[in-house]
């Protein structure tokens, strides 16, 4: 026994000087050094697909293409363009803000569990070895025996073990409409995956065709560049000829010199673009990813047809009517509450004592446990969830509106960047015309630099115009189809 309880000291003092640390710094250290934190965040860093050691990357000489050229779509690794549909596959496994949801959507089904598991019965064991330092006896007293004799009522050691089992008897309702509550939560919990779904999607379709976008727009300064120094080039000869003023070629010159300042900043532009593709689907963010055009135009449903699927589908809305009957289950739950718990089970018992016989007993029971409320926390609760279910009324009400709303506004916008394209289309073929009509008349003498100069920035505005609202028409789509409810990857296939 001594050296039982030397030894025990001593586990204690080693366990104490091992947690000096944590019982005597208000910070503690959580049980990592830093060289451990420096290892957990590498994992993590590997597993996001991030270079905690990044070197700076030497910049290739960039040569501008040749007019009419169309860009190359190959990465500088060889990689195969994405599409659409590749963009919102890898979006689906490798966004991070997805796998939050469904991390979440996964506590809500064990929380399921565990209110399931209320109307199993639960099984308690227990057991023990104890060593007393002697045998207790009880003397009896019996006259002219001296010393009186003894019989044993402890044993010196003893083990002992016991079992119970307990069946909640659901007479209430209390426990049925607690698992509903969580049933509830749990499809609550799928609708806001499925619009954490639909939301990864929007972002990955607006980072997509930021991207097209931000390409397009860097055709149209390349396109400009080359008729500036087309330009430059004539207003240049002219110029040695004497045909032309000084002037008039610094014009130029200058509207050159602008036009490469504006293709450095489309290549910002694209740079970002990229980066947030790369971020939405999980790519690391300075991977070279390049994206394959889209040609066609979105197809809008009708608006009233966009509200009614809305209306039904649409998973915000879904989550809040589950929120709505978990709230009420709840407070159903909490109400029944204060009626009388019933349950009913067994339990065994065995020792090894050599004293009482037998040694091996078992009993049932019924019973019952009545919180009679005394303390008023109960009700509080009560009251608390049903007011929580009023607000959540509430919301739904104000979701309702706030969704019609957003559809009527984001059905209209798909529908004016329609309109807008197609008085784009038809405005690069007139600014092309009214180029053309221009050069002819520099050429001739009949207009002046400055002219030219109008007519190839009317055309790059409306080619850059046609670019814009093809994609912001694409991209409207994108939100009206999350505002329905629907997925986003028959649109990414062109259906």
């Amino acid at each position: 026994m001594r050296r039982m309880a030397v030894l025990s000291m001593l586990l204690a003092l080693v366990g104490l000087t091992g947690c000096v640390s944590m019982l005597t710094r208000p910070e503690g250290d959580g049980g990592w050094s830093a060289e451990e934190r420096e290892r957990q965040l590498e994992r993590l860093a590997r597993a996001s697909g991030v270079d905690l050691d990044a070197q700076p990357q030497a910049a290739a000489p960039e040569e501008s293409p040749a007019p009419g050229a169309t860009p190359s779509r190959e990465g500088t690794n060889g990689d195969t363009p994405l599409t659409l549909a590749d963009a919102l596959a890898r979006a689906a496994t490798g966004n991070r803000h997805l796998a939050e949801a469904r991390a979440q959507l996964a506590i809500a089904r064990q929380r399921v569990w565990e209110a399931r598991g209320r109307l199993f019965p639960s099984t308690v064991g227990r057991g023990r070895y104890t060593w007393n330092t002697a045998e207790q006896r009880n003397a009896v007293p019996i006259a002219n025996i001296s010393p009186p004799p003894s019989i044993p009522i402890r044993d010196r050691d003893i083990g002992t073990i016991s079992g119970v089992l307990t069946l909640p008897v659901d007479l209430s309702g209390e426990l049925r409409y607690t698992l509903a509550a969580a049933q509830a939560g749990y499809r609550g919990e799928a609708a806001r995956v499925w619009a954490a779904t639909l939301d990864t999607d929007v972002v990955v379709i607006g980072a997509y065709y930021n991207l097209l976008e931000a390409e397009r727009l860097r055709d149209v300064t390349t396109q400009t560049i080359a008729l500036h120094r087309k330009q430059l080039t004539f207003a240049d000869d002219r110029f040695r000829n004497g045909r032309l003023t000084k002037n008039e070629v610094l014009v130029v010159q200058v509207a050159l010199r602008n036009s490469e300042q504006e293709l450095r900043r489309r290549d910002l532009a694209i740079d970002e673009a990229r980066f947030a593709v790369n971020q939405a689907i999980g790519l690391p963010i300075d991977a070279p990813t390049r994206v394959i055009d889209v040609a066609e135009r979105p197809d809008l449903p009708g608006e009233a047809e966009a509200l009614r699927t809305a209306y039904r589908s649409n998973p915000a809305l879904a989550a809040l009517l589950e929120e709505q009957q978990r709230l009420d289950a709840t407070a159903r739950a909490l109400a029944r509450s204060r009626l009388p718990r019933f349950s009913g089970g067994g339990t065994v018992d065995d020792s090894d004592s050599k004293i009482v016989a037998p040694t091996l007993i078992g009993a049932g029971f019924v019973g019952f446990e009545w919180d009679l409320g005394t303390d008023t926390r109960r009700e509080a609760d009560i009251a608390a969830a049903r007011i929580a279910g009023d607000e959540n009324r509430v919301r739904t009400e104000r979701e309702l509106r706030e969704l019609e709303q957003a559809v009527r506004s984001t059905y209209r916008a798909a529908a004016e960047r329609l309109a807008a394209l197609d008085t784009s289309e038809l405005a690069v073929q007139q600014a092309e015309e009214n180029l053309r009509i221009r050069q002819q008349q520099f050429d001739v003498g009949r207009a002046t630099s400055d002219d030219v100069l109008d007519a190839e920035a009317l055309l790059a505005q409306e080619r850059a115009g046609a670019a814009t609202a093809r994609y912001e028409a694409h991209t409207r789509r994108a939100e009206l189809q999350q505002l329905m409810g629907q997925s986003l990857d028959a649109l990414a296939k062109g259906r």
